[in-house]
């Protein structure tokens, strides 16, 4: 079985990834999961994720800092709203983060 961690690039984990992808990885995580959310709602109101000023880091950037500390995880993005990103610009930061990370991304694929 494999098991991966999902969400650490928003709310409190979010500055702590320098030490948490590491140690994920020494546990044997075998991926480390982004997600996306552009806007939550003011007031939050149920079944609103988290408060609207909870931050949260764009997958796009803080995944590649992942794959700088880190060697054998799989980075994958769990959540990312197409429609609100450039197709060419997201397919080029795509084919560059899977170079980079030397074939470790995941992006809308079947994984297992």
């Amino acid at each position: 079985m494999k098991y991966g961690v999902f969400g650490l690039n928003s709310g409190p984990a979010h500055t702590a990834a320098a030490t948490l992808a590491p140690l994920a990885e020494r546990l044997g995580y075998d991926s480390w999961w982004a997600g996306e959310h552009v806007v939550l709602p003011s007031p939050q109101v149920p079944p609103s994720p988290a408060a609207p000023d909870t931050p949260i880091l764009d997958p796009m950037v803080a995944l590649p800092y992942v794959a700088a500390i880190t060697s054998t995880m799989f980075l994958a993005t769990g959540i990312i709203i197409l429609p609100q990103r450039n197709p060419v610009v997201l397919a080029k930061q795509v084919a560059s983060l899977d170079v980079m990370s030397g074939g470790r991304f995941w992006f809308g694929i079947g994984v297992g």
